[in-house]
């Protein structure tokens, strides 16, 4: 049985911090991934967003087609054993997987509000709306489609760059009782989660990192057998 898995199942109260890691088996691409000839994260900044907004949902539309990946073992281990999840994705793959606690710290591509009365519809309804004219070219038609009836524009639900992280208190009061806190898929290299695992240890939980095969830590594979 891998450590990490016989960890979870012998602790008292284990929690997750995952990242883009645990979501690339179900094929999920990165921020680094290519959008007309550059990485999507240079489109993911608050300011591209307010300036362009019609650029700017032609890249969401392209993400929110992440939310139909399926979960892989690793989610749905996590999910099996009731391990609260504190996650840098954005995709719901541990909703999907049926995980009971997740704390989204970018926010998530399923939902998109309204920055002036606040309500909130789906991203795949929306998204659905504007391929069709992003594919005809009707951009006129786009900023129209994302205007609220309230007046006010609509907005992806997605913490981008110069956005304040969400959850850091929840997650950091989750982590002051467990005693297991396991990393996996992240290099943390993305702060204020980075200081997590930091901040778990010096409340006495034990620490565990995978970063390179995930799935493989969270489950029992057989072994080939040898002649």
């Amino acid at each position: 049985m891998p450590a990490m898995l016989e960890a979870i199942r012998a602790a008292a109260r284990p929690v997750a911090l995952t990242g883009a890691g645990i979501s690339a088996p179900s094929g999920v691409p990165t921020f680094q991934t290519r959008w007309r000839g550059r990485p999507i994260r240079d489109f993911l900044g608050r300011e591209f967003c307010q300036n362009d907004p019609v650029g700017f949902f032609e890249v969401y539309c392209a993400m929110e087609a992440w939310c139909g990946a399926p979960p892989n073992a690793a989610h749905l281990a996590l999910a099996s054993h009731q391990v609260p999840v504190i996650t840098q994705n954005i995709d719901g793959l541990h909703q999907k997987a049926g995980s009971g606690k997740v704390i989204e710290l970018h926010g998530n591509l399923r939902k998109i509000y309204c920055r002036a009365c606040g309500i909130e519809t789906s991203a795949a309804a929306l998204c659905a709306d504007l391929r069709p004219l992003y594919a005809a070219g009707n951009h006129a038609a786009v900023l129209r489609r994302l205007a609220c009836a309230c007046g006010g524009r609509l907005d992806g639900d997605v913490v981008l760059y110069g956005d304040a992280v969400r959850g850091m208190d929840e997650a950091m009061a989750l982590l002051d009782g467990c005693d297991l806190f396991v990393v996996i898929g992240t290099t943390l290299t993305t702060y204020p989660a980075a200081m997590l695992p930091d901040y778990a240890r010096r409340r006495g939980a034990r620490l565990m990192m995978e970063d390179r095969d995930c799935v493989a830590a969270l489950t029992e594979q057989e072994k080939d057998a040898k002649v």
